[in-house]
């Protein structure tokens, strides 16, 4: 791994998901790192956008919690599986990560409608197509339309899914839900055995969803590793 900075903590800012709370993080720059060094940052709870690696390090608070999918043990619910079958003519392709058009048209609608938010197509670029571990890029067509693609970081031991855009025009497929059993599946088929997706807050209403999956883990920060969701303090 080559390190282009050491870690330092970064001054507070107010929280994006809890109200009145405090932000804090841990940051570094890096570049080149293969599948078992990322995989060794990923388990430790750090995530990253281009060159930029973070975790969460607020006093007191450890509300920002890993979430990670046991893809082998992942079984739908009954709603999840109406989504599956309703989103059964959307195709998802596998590609090299390049920026082009149509991908930076999904992501300025999805900023604009699910955050009233403008993008730059510049940060759009730096941010999803500088990548410094191996990764791919999901595409979701529709009759030849992409309507949705995700960003897949590879570890030795599963993929990360850095974010994932949807434009809103086709929300009634809910191919956030629809994405993780495309994606899951797709890391099960590589042999590896982890899709993970970031982290969950559990105050967090709009983050809800990642608690929804069977055979979830959860990363414990006071014992530096995973648990069973089922064995996690903020679960209990």
């Amino acid at each position: 791994m080559k390190m282009l900075s050491e870690p330092v903590t970064a001054a507070a800012v107010e929280c994006p998901y809890l109200p009145e709370s405090i932000f804090v993080q841990d940051y570094f720059f890096a570049m080149d790192l293969d599948e078992h060094e990322y995989g060794v940052l990923l388990n430790a709870g750090w995530r990253r956008f281009g060159k930029y690696f973070f975790r969460p390090n607020c006093p007191g608070c450890r509300e920002c919690i890993p979430i990670r999918i046991d893809v082998w043990a992942l079984t739908p619910t009954g709603s999840q599986r109406r989504v599956i079958s309703r989103g059964k003519n959307i195709r998802m392709e596998t590609v090299t990560p390049a920026a082009s058009d149509e991908a930076w048209r999904v992501y300025r609608n999805h900023s604009a409608g699910q955050f009233g938010r403008e993008s730059n197509r510049k940060d759009f670029e730096q941010t999803f197509y500088d990548n410094v571990v191996p990764s791919l890029q999901t595409e979701f067509r529709l009759e030849d339309k992409l309507i949705a693609l995700g960003f897949l970081d590879i570890s030795d031991e599963g993929m990360s899914s850095v974010y994932f855009a949807f434009d809103p025009e086709w929300a009634k497929y809910s191919i956030g839900i629809l994405s993780v059993f495309r994606e899951a599946e797709l890391v099960r088929l590589s042999g590896k055995r982890w899709y993970y997706m970031g982290y969950w807050v559990p105050e967090c209403q709009s983050m809800d969803y990642k608690a929804n999956y069977i055979s979830h883990q959860l990363y414990d920060w006071e014992l530096k590793q995973w648990v069973p969701a089922e064995e996690h303090p903020a679960v209990k």
